[in-house]
């Protein structure tokens, strides 16, 4: 049995959330817009803005969806080891165990000084985009303000 999927619903209440200043939210609209989901046009600067604000919030899937994006690169986005390096660095640091290994990845794509670089970088993300340790969804709302589409 069970409750078939519905992706409008899903949208809508993904936008709700996302007003209310839900980093997951965030994350899963931002996914929404990216491939047009649930009746939302294909909007890649908007999914774009949502990860960076649910990133700087300190969630973890979104750091990790920025990691992949800055090694993938798209229209709206070059290519950027460094960054991706950097995210996902954080990103494993906030709990995504997943992205040690795609960050293993990215320092073999990159020259000694940008490995430095690269590093330097991850720890200034880790210090300014650390997990919120008390279970607060929407936790450093008011931070991530300058972030918003």
């Amino acid at each position: 049995m069970g409750i078939p999927r519905d992706d409008v619903q899903a949208a809508t209440w993904y936008s709700k959330a996302e007003d209310l200043g839900s980093m997951s939210a965030r994350n899963s609209l931002a996914l929404f817009y990216a491939k047009g989901l649930g009746n939302l046009p294909v909007e890649r600067n908007k999914a774009l803005k949502l990860l960076n604000i649910s990133a700087c919030q300190g969630y973890a899937v979104a750091q990790n969806n920025l990691g992949i994006l800055y090694s993938d690169g798209t229209d709206e986005l070059s290519k950027d080891y460094q960054q991706s390096y950097a995210w996902f660095s954080v990103a494993f640091y906030n709990g995504f165990k997943e992205a040690d290994t795609s960050r293993n990845v990215i320092m073999g794509k990159l020259e000694t000084k940008e490995i430095e670089k690269a590093k330097a970088l991850s720890t200034e993300y880790i210090e300014k985009y650390h997990t919120n340790l008390n279970g607060d969804d929407t936790d450093r709302d008011k931070e991530c303000k300058h972030l918003y589409p």
